[in-house]
């Protein structure tokens, strides 16, 4: 099961409506939610990382009967997750949201509207269905 948080500045006070972070039981292989910046709204969204990465494989025959595969991973350039090392400060001392392999910081994260490092993601609930 997944859970939500409430991303508010500290600085600016600019927030957004809560957003989930994971899927749930019955939907966890088709929704993997997570906080994103769109650059070009400027606005803090929730994406679907499955949506977020879009894998091509291609089939490449040699030698009449032998094929090789190989898989390209392109990545939607419109939307920046806060998992990236860019979208917050790294300070070890803060708290962390973790799901899956993503971790993502509880406080000094980047914010929008102000351009600085004081974005918290608030604890709102786990994510039951």
């Amino acid at each position: 099961m997944g859970f939500t948080i409430l991303p508010i500045c500290t600085n600016c006070g600019y927030k957004t409506k809560s957003i989930a972070i994971g899927g749930g039981r019955l939907n966890h292989h088709t929704e993997c939610g997570a906080p994103a910046l769109n650059t070009e709204s400027n606005e803090i969204e929730e994406i679907n990382l499955y949506e977020y990465t879009k894998t091509t494989i291609i089939k490449k025959k040699f030698l009449y009967f032998f094929s090789k595969s190989i898989s390209i991973v392109t990545k939607n350039e419109k939307y920046i997750p806060y998992y990236e090392p860019s979208m917050f400060t790294d300070d070890l001392e803060i708290g962390n949201h973790n799901w899956g392999n993503k971790c993502y910081k509880k406080s000094k994260n980047f914010c929008p509207k102000c351009k600085s490092y004081s974005i918290d993601f608030l604890d709102e609930g786990i994510w039951f269905d």
